[in-house]
């Protein structure tokens, strides 16, 4: 018994001196500020496009997208709508109506080739206001460009005098 006790304690302190693991490799970097004002812009670009209905909105995003909003249900409860982000690119949804969003305080976050955008939004139609609420945008980069990915946002037509701005100036996009 004994013999075998010293044999367990000997394996032991042989697999305590064992060479250290070599580092994983390093796949994506932390937190990357400089490419904020890259992932905003990406942002920015993508909501005009889309309001202003140009062709090229089409090719600011990935085809496998997907969109959630959530809102009030009437009577009560809540809504969650699902659809495929090229929905809000599709050149057959006639508008007939001026339509503006607008965001601000953006939190960025960024993580190698992904990014998440979470901000306040308004949105107005003709010049009035339809509902702000809170949005979120994900994008992934490809080729050396950001590309909406996915987004989510809250429908809340009653929450625009707690969400607004103090400063317009912080309003993306800007005219």
């Amino acid at each position: 018994m004994t013999r075998v006790s010293g044999l367990i304690a000997i394996m032991m302190m042989l697999s305590a001196c064992e060479a250290p693991a070599p580092p994983l490799q390093h796949i994506a970097e932390g937190h990357q500020p400089g490419q904020e004002e890259a992932v905003l812009g990406a942002l920015d670009r993508f909501i005009t496009a889309v309001l202003d209905d140009d062709i090229e909105a089409r090719t600011m995003h990935t085809p496998e997208g997907v969109t959630y909003h959530w809102r009030p249900a009437e009577g009560g409860g809540t809504q969650i709508t699902t659809g495929p982000t090229s929905r809000l690119t599709d050149p057959s949804e006639e508008r007939g109506h001026v339509v503006r969003e607008r965001y601000w305080s953006p939190t960025v976050m960024i993580r190698g080739g992904i990014a998440v955008v979470w901000a306040p939004y308004e949105l107005w139609i003709d010049g009035e206001t339809l509902h702000c609420g809170i949005t979120n945008f994900d994008f992934v980069e490809r080729d050396g460009q950001w590309l909406m990915s996915n987004a989510m946002w809250t429908v809340e037509p009653d929450a625009c005098a707690e969400l607004r701005p103090v400063d317009s100036s912080q309003l993306r996009p800007r005219d």
